[in-house]
């Protein structure tokens, strides 16, 4: 996984009046908790935007002007009902030895035997829920397609990855290869 250096800024563990006062002067509130650590502080709404609308997944090493910084993982964001502006961020510190839940992007490769026969790919999971150390999580779960057939679909019960447990349930679909409708007439 990539590493986001995130530069906070301490502030009191204040309510929500606070956290509105923060947002009105473009700031996003924030916490961290873990490891027996419990801060809270806050971080620019153009940053927090950066955090949470991206196709990676990232581990943070977040410094807020100690000596020393946190590495953590986005554990939870609000987002506003309406606008979708950032509200609030929760992150989760974690040792890169850690083993922790998370969701990882999906990318399939290779062309599937039944793609070559006129069929059409249909991805159907962008996300895929692992569990595994922090040090050996990728930046995306690489699924061989090849060997998929015209008709059939991939499920998550038929694909590994080294070091990492799958969450996800075992006959949840990842990809199908659709018969178009010229071939299925013949």
């Amino acid at each position: 996984m990539q590493v986001y250096k995130l530069q906070g800024q301490p502030r009191e563990a204040g309510g929500s009046a606070e956290s509105r006062r923060l947002r009105r002067k473009g700031f996003v509130p924030c916490a961290l908790y873990g490891r027996s650590i419990q801060k809270f502080f806050m971080v620019s709404a153009a940053e927090a935007h950066k955090v949470v609308f991206t196709p990676r997944v990232y581990f943070f090493e977040i410094n807020l002007g100690e000596a020393q910084s946190h590495t953590a993982i986005l554990r939870e964001y609000q987002l506003h009902p309406v606008h979708d502006y950032v509200m609030h961020l929760d992150f989760w510190a974690c040792g890169l030895d850690d083993e922790v839940s998370i969701a990882l992007p999906v990318k399939l490769i290779g062309t599937a035997e039944g793609v070559q026969m006129g069929g059409k790919l249909v991805p159907l999971l962008r996300r895929l829920h692992v569990r595994g150390k922090l040090r050996d999580l990728p930046d995306t779960l690489e699924i061989d397609i090849t060997p998929l057939k015209l008709g059939k679909t991939l499920t998550v019960g038929k694909i590994s990855f080294p070091n990492l447990q799958i969450l996800a349930s075992s006959d949840a679909a990842v990809a199908r290869i659709e018969v178009p409708r010229a071939l299925r007439t013949q």
